[in-house]
């Protein structure tokens, strides 16, 4: 399993052109993407839809699809099994995990072989802390369990405003904060940035580029 963490960032905009370059090396053209909407709600589905196949065409995957919520839990284990890549949006991290557990879909996701993209939420569900800072949708910050795909915890949409908080919360686990328009590839050993990330450990920030 390889894993993609993209901070945020609209790629129609150009914003996400890194990114898409770097993913693209990791993706055959003939895979199959499926897309799992479910952090996000069902009115801006066809939103992420045409951003992912936008984004996706231009690097030679012609073959998008979208979980339905409606399917039962083994319809859906089974798409998850027919797709190489597997495409997790934004919205809210907790709606994402809550809707993966109900479904009975964290063990085929955690057993997946391929590719696995996440943006935003879809990035901060990958690790075992999904840590969710305070924010405008957020009065409080929460710690949820998450699908535990790594140890280590990613902060998105990263700011500068946010390191004493990302400082605190470092002393219990690493965090790597990544900010619109940048991202972090994981194949399971080696972690590379795309653009400069911070990582925070123990207290201490650091820039990793």
């Amino acid at each position: 399993m390889k894993l993609c963490f993209i901070g945020g960032g609209n790629p129609l905009t150009g914003e996400l052109n890194d990114v898409i370059k770097f993913i693209s090396h990791h993706v055959k053209k003939d895979s199959k993407l499926l897309i799992i909407p479910f952090a996000t709600e069902e009115n801006r589905l066809d939103s992420w839809y045409n951003s992912a196949k936008k984004t996706f065409e231009d690097i030679g995957v012609s073959h998008l699809d979208i979980l339905n919520q409606r399917l039962t839990s083994q319809e859906m284990q089974s798409k998850i099994k027919e797709h190489e890549v597997l495409y997790f949006t934004g919205g809210r991290p907790e709606k994402l995990m809550e809707r993966l557990i109900d479904k009975e879909l964290v063990t085929s996701i955690r057993g997946h072989s391929g590719l696995l993209i996440g943006v935003s939420a879809g990035a901060l569900a990958f690790s075992k802390d999904c840590i969710i800072t305070k924010d405008e949708d957020y009065p409080e910050t929460l710690v949820i369990k998450g699908l535990g795909l790594v140890d280590f915890s990613v902060e998105v949409h990263y700011r500068d405003g946010m390191d004493e908080e990302l400082i605190h919360l470092s002393e219990k686990r690493d965090i790597y904060a990544i900010q619109n328009g940048s991202g972090l590839f994981w194949d399971g050993e080696v972690m590379t940035p795309i653009i400069s990330i911070i990582h925070f450990q123990k207290g201490n920030k650091k820039v990793i580029d």
